[in-house]
Formats: C-alpha cells, structure tokens, sequence
C-alpha cells in the first residue's frame, strides 16, 4: 500500500451531512474532474461485474433496482465527503452475445438510474472473459491516479463462455490489483459463493437466493458493506495514517460482508444495568447532563454535574458537544484505552453525539473500531453499521 502514503492531507468536514431526493440522475451537483486528486481529494473507483445471463431474468426487476440503491449510495458517500471524495462507477453486464459497459467510469453526479432498457437477461454466463477485459481497464484507470478501487462481482452461476481468458490468468489480475489497493467481493446464487470465489482469490464472498426477497436482500446488505467499507477509509485515511496504508489488504481478508453478533449490540432502551454494567452516554464540554442519555445518566446511574469526561457512578461520560470532531476522537480513545484495562466491566456505549451534538453514525462509529474488538464493549445497532468486531 504504499502508493496510497502521505497522498492526503488533513480536512476538517461539516457535522452536517445534506442528501438529496433522486432524479433520473444521480445528482447534477458539479465536481472537479478526477485529474484533481489531491488537497486531500481521493478519487474512489466501483466496479459492479453483473450477470446478464438468461437465468438472470428472473431477478430482473430486482437487480435493476439494487444497481439504483447502489448508485444513489455512492451519491451519497460522496454527499457525506464533499471536500475529501469524488467517485467513479462503471456496470458491466455479461452474458455470451451483449457484454458491454453500462456505465463506464462515469463522476456519480453523472450517472442515470438504470431503466428496463439497461438491462435484459440473455445468452450464456462468459465471467471470466468478462473479468479479464474490465479487470485490465480497471487497471488502466487506477493508474492515471492514485486511490481506492472496489470490484464486486455479481453471478447466479458458474462460468461456462469464456474464449479469451482462463482461471489462472484472472487470478493472476485480481492478486495484482489487490496489491494496487482494489477490494475485491464475490456474490453468487446457484455456486457455492465461498469456494468459487477463493479459486479468483478472492476471500470477501456473500451467497444469496435467486428469488425477489433473496435479491432484495443481497442489495441491501452489499449497499451497508460500501457504506461501512466507505466510512472506515475515511477515519483511516484523517486519524489512522499506518492502517490506511493497509486499507485494501486489510479489506481483502473476509470481512467487507461481515455481520455482528447480537449480544455485541447495546440495547436500544436500557432502564437499568445489570452487575458490573456501565452506561455510556454523550456529554457536553461543561458537564451539564441536561438532557437525553446525560439527563438519563444523571438521574439513575451516577453521573456527576460538571464532570463532562469518565467514570462517575455507574456511566461513562464522554465529551460531544462544545468540542471539534479531532478532540471527540481522543476522547474516544481514552474511552477505549479506559474500557481495555477494565475488564471486569462490561460497557453499555448509546448513541453518542447523534442527538442534540448533531453528528452523524457515519463520522463517530468508525471513531469505535478499536473499540469495537473489546468483547466487554457493546455498540449501539446504527454504529454496528459503520464498524466491524
């Protein structure tokens, strides 16, 4: 990953974070052209490999649907980024008579909603012809700049009309563009996802079931995989500089479309603490515990006017309003240094910041991720989406 080192400096971002409704575009909204990554500008590449084969038909509906959710959550990765992220899609659908790109290497903001017409099942399944001819552009791409590239496959069945390329020399191009920092992810129906995928080399793999729920389902949980993905590369790259130089082969290992276990998760209302809890609420610089969780500390579990950080009673405060977003982070990570020489404890952590403070679980649940891999830390469901355990 040494490409990606010391290409991006520090920006400071708005708490806010504005979406907008969608059009037949993605967004009309200006950016600049790629050639300007920098001033702490990164370019981010997805590439969607899609099955047009016949058996695709009858999921037509559904993964034209998918494809726009996807989309309209790239735009908003970038909404969310405004001043660090510009992205690029490409779509190219294959099947053995009419592999083309859809969309090729396209800003967002430019990119139409796929329509009916986009999309029509046909013909035989050429995924490693189709693999080696975008794998190799790809490629080309990432090499007129420096940044992330995400390459998802998406298939309902085995290759079987490939003339051009073998197994061995797409292995040979993904074990390449890995090193470049490209995150790769399989989805299969029909295969066994898993083992199909780790013959590619490629260890991040999801199956689904080929009917209306099952797609429905697979689209959703590969939009929360970019959005989590989306949201560590971004804490990494403005607060963890040696993990985001080893961004990519970090995400390469089997977690893109990992999922948390349910007795990780804080309950969504907590009346009282069981032995040796705490809770842990978002505070204000002063101390005040006006209100929400703070008020809630105050009243039932110790919390200490005027004490706006640490221990107190049985809750954990921590500083979130009348403070920068750089100094939540260190008190988050007193938090978690605090949290690791306490095991004994076992901490009850809400949603901080993302009430009065005004943040957003995009910004501050990465904030968690050492956290995270506490086993006596639980998080609350919206962070879950932006962390991994």
């Amino acid at each position: 990953m040494k490409r990606l080192r010391d290409l991006f400096k520090f920006r400071s971002k708005s708490k806010e974070h504005p979406y907008k409704k969608k059009s037949n575009k993605i967004s009309s909204v200006q950016r600049d052209p790629k050639t300007s990554d920098h001033e702490g500008i990164m370019s981010v590449y997805h590439l969607i490999v899609l099955d047009e084969s016949g058996s695709m038909s009858c999921v037509r509906g559904q993964t034209i649907s998918g494809c726009n959710e996807t989309l309209q959550t790239i735009e908003q990765m970038q909404r969310t980024n405004p001043d660090t992220q510009r992205h690029y899609v490409s779509i190219y659908a294959f099947d053995t008579d009419n592999s083309r790109y859809i969309i090729n290497d396209q800003p967002i903001d430019d990119v139409p909603l796929l329509t009916d017409q986009d999309y029509s099942p046909y013909g035989g399944t050429p995924l490693y012809d189709a693999l080696g001819k975008t794998l190799g552009e790809f490629d080309a791409t990432l090499n007129k700049g420096s940044g992330i590239g995400y390459v998802t496959t998406i298939t309902d069945g085995e290759e079987n009309s490939s003339r051009e390329y073998s197994l061995k020399q797409i292995q040979q191009l993904i074990q390449m563009l890995k090193e470049k920092g490209v995150v790769f992810s399989f989805i299969g129906a029909n295969i066994d996802a898993e083992a199909y995928a780790r013959s590619m080399h490629i260890d991040n793999a999801m199956q689904f079931t080929q009917d209306e729920q099952g797609t429905r389902e697979m689209w959703e949980r590969e939009r929360m995989s970019k959005m989590r993905s989306n949201a560590r590369m971004e804490f990494e790259r403005r607060y963890e500089r040696e993990a985001f130089e080893h961004f990519a082969e970090n995400e390469n290992i089997g977690q893109y479309y990992s999922s948390v276990a349910t007795d990780r998760i804080t309950p969504a209302h907590i009346t009282s603490l069981q032995p040796g809890e705490i809770f842990v609420f978002g505070s204000n610089i002063r101390g005040q515990h006006n209100g929400g969780a703070a008020g809630f500390a105050l009243k039932r579990f110790g919390a200490v006017i005027g004490q706006n950080e640490g221990l107190q009673g049985r809750s954990y405060a921590i500083p979130t309003t009348g403070i920068g977003e750089e100094e939540l982070y260190r008190a988050i990570v007193r938090f978690t240094t605090f949290a690791q020489s306490h095991p004994e404890l076992t901490f009850l952590v809400t949603p901080i910041g993302c009430g009065n403070a005004g943040w957003q679980p995009y910004s501050i649940a990465p904030m968690f991720q050492r956290a995270a891999r506490l086993p006596n830390v639980k998080l609350p469901q919206v962070f879950w989406t932006y962390c991994y355990d």
